[in-house]
């Protein structure tokens, strides 16, 4: 459970999970609508370490109002972010001290306010609003952003390459925030940006990972798990009279996920030094390719 007065007493030296929520509209963020992106950004500032789990908004599992009864984990976004956030922790035993909810509008606007980022695409395809990508890095403005996280059609893996899509987003949008060029003027920044998303993080904790980073330029290893699932045909709370498409979840790699997070969480500089091989032998077989990936 999130509760705005609950902070951790020190930011910069306490591991933390953050859920990133991505509701499916323009406009005002204070809009309530269904989350179709669904991320625990797991962070420990000793270790520079960042995990991006994504779960596949089709997941079917009970949300927090509904009785048992499961549903899609978009659906949860309908009865706010506190609902998504405890279904979250109750399906990987885990706590999430944050929150972050963004919108399409966000997402083109907090882009375009870094002046673009570089991200990096599995394919070669044209997305449906029209922006093409090629495989590799490619720089994009706010609108091709927002093309580029919403695709699922023109990919065999549908929306599971879309929640690894959001992963390489949000590591792009990180890169860009977190360089010399960008963080030097983060007060002024986080002001003009913060209209465009809801946060339970207070501005001095964000302050001080800013200044964090900004003392010792440290870089950051970010690496990505997939929850796996079933596509299947049932009937769920919000829609019990029809069945719908759902994403029955795979509990092993759910299982696989939550060691991976508290790995992250329990990690120490010495034990990351120590663990030369990673986490590769607990890494979830979702998606292919989950290697590291470094952010400066």
């Amino acid at each position: 459970m999130i509760q705005e007065e609950e902070k951790l007493d020190d930011i910069t030296k306490t591991p933390f999970n953050v859920y990133l929520s991505g509701i499916d509209v323009y406009g005002s963020i204070k809009t309530t609508s269904r989350s179709d992106v669904n991320v625990i950004v797991t962070v420990n500032p000793n270790t520079k370490q960042i995990l991006l789990t994504s779960t596949p908004r089709d997941y079917y599992v009970p949300l927090t109002v509904s009785n048992g009864i499961p549903d899609k984990l978009t659906h949860a976004g309908i009865h706010g972010v506190d609902c998504s956030v405890e279904t979250l922790e109750k399906l990987y035993g885990i706590d999430i001290d944050y929150y972050v909810r963004v919108n399409f509008t966000s997402v083109r606007k907090i882009v375009d306010l870094l002046g673009g980022v570089k991200v990096y695409s599995d394919y070669d395809f044209t997305s449906d609003w029209g922006p093409s990508f090629k495989k590799g890095y490619n720089q994009v403005n706010g609108k091709q952003a927002l093309a580029f996280c919403r695709e699922r059609h023109h990919f065999a893996n549908g929306d599971y390459q879309r929640g690894r899509d959001h992963q390489h987003m949000i590591e792009a949008i990180l890169n860009k925030a977190m360089s010399p060029d960008i963080l030097p003027n983060y007060a002024d920044l986080l002001k003009t940006a913060s209209k465009n998303f809801q946060t339970n993080m207070s501005t001095k904790e964000i302050t001080a990972l800013a200044k964090m980073q900004l003392n010792d330029m440290s870089q950051w290893t970010i690496k990505y798990a997939n929850a796996a699932g079933q596509g299947a045909s049932k009937t769920t709370y919000s829609y019990q009279s029809r069945k719908l498409y759902v994403c029955v979840p795979d509990y092993n790699s759910v299982a696989k996920i939550t060691k991976r997070i508290n790995k992250v969480l329990e990690a120490t500089p010495e034990s990351v030094k120590n663990d030369k091989a990673g986490s590769s032998s607990d890494e979830d077989t979702a998606m292919p390719g989950d290697e590291d990936k470094a952010i400066k």
